[in-house]
């Protein structure tokens, strides 16, 4: 458990947490309606150019792999359907928000995304193999499981950057950096970004609940297990950097749940490395 005054101390110094656009609440409120028609989420996405465009490139990509050119935000959210549009606001509106200004001495940017689509490919194609309908939410909180991260970078650079050189020239875990140096760590500050921001609950679950045990998590603990593999699978496959260059260790509970046999693994291994690239889509800059 965290130090409830040295994360207060922590949050006060790193000053006012920036804000999600409106429209990510506008969408969500009225994704929720079922008299919402694709028209009617288009005109309000419009209002915002980044999302707007963002949602026609994620179309047209190949990450969904739809045929046929899409030229509206409107027929992009008919064709990708209210779910999957629903996810690339929220993923947008999190990734514009969240902008390292700064380079840092010791930290690559590129890589840290790199490492999250990854995940994100990764928990996707789990999900797949073993939890189908949960395909969408595992690749976004796969994606944006370690936002806690950037936002200790963008607002406390200077503690981040000693947590990275601690975790590397240690050899231990980031997580085991912050609480060493900070008192807290990233799902601890993930907590409080989403008290401000009141994201999604499984969304929420996965990035305060990614390195504690599985039990912890109720009824979201097939996404926080996929999000753990998809994590480990990463590292191993060296697919971006994590901050860090240690593994962590999957506890059996995770194997138990996720039941994945030889030939699933290799299947999600087949393809890891060519959905990672397809999942850049959604953090390269436009």
């Amino acid at each position: 458990m965290a130090d409830k005054k040295r994360l207060e101390t922590l949050i006060k110094n790193m000053g006012e947490l920036p804000t999600l656009p409106s429209v990510f609440f506008t969408v969500n409120k009225m994704l929720s309606d079922p008299r919402t028609s694709a028209v009617d989420v288009g005109k309000a996405v419009s209002d915002d150019q980044v999302i707007a465009s963002k949602i026609l490139k994620i179309a047209n990509s190949a990450f969904y792999g739809l045929t046929g050119r899409v030229n509206t935000v409107s027929h992009a959210i008919a064709v990708l359907g209210f779910s999957s549009t629903k996810n690339i606001v929220l993923t947008t509106s999190v990734l514009s928000t969240l902008n390292l200004k700064t380079p840092m001495k010791g930290f690559s940017l590129a890589a840290f995304w790199k490492h999250s689509a990854a995940v994100g490919a990764i928990a996707r194609l789990t999900a797949k193999e073993i939890y189908p309908q949960k395909q969408e939410e595992a690749f976004v909180v796969g994606l944006l499981h370690d936002i806690g991260k950037l936002i200790l970078a963008i607002c406390a650079p200077e503690d981040f950057a000693n947590c990275v050189n601690f975790a590397v020239n240690n050899n231990c875990l980031f997580l085991e950096a912050e609480n060493k140096l900070l008192g807290v760590n990233h799902t601890d500050i993930a907590a409080w970004i989403n008290d401000k921001w009141k994201l999604p609950a499984d969304f929420a679950v996965v990035l305060t609940n990614h390195h504690k045990s599985i039990k912890a998590s109720g009824e979201h603990a097939e996404l926080v297990a996929i999000v753990k593999f998809a994590d480990v699978l990463a590292r191993g496959l060296q697919l971006g950097h994590a901050c860090d260059n240690s593994m962590p260790i999957l506890e059996d509970d995770v194997w138990d749940l996720l039941k994945i046999t030889p030939q699933k693994l290799d299947a999600i291994l087949a393809t890891s490395n060519e959905a990672m690239q397809d999942s850049m889509v959604f953090v390269n800059a436009d």
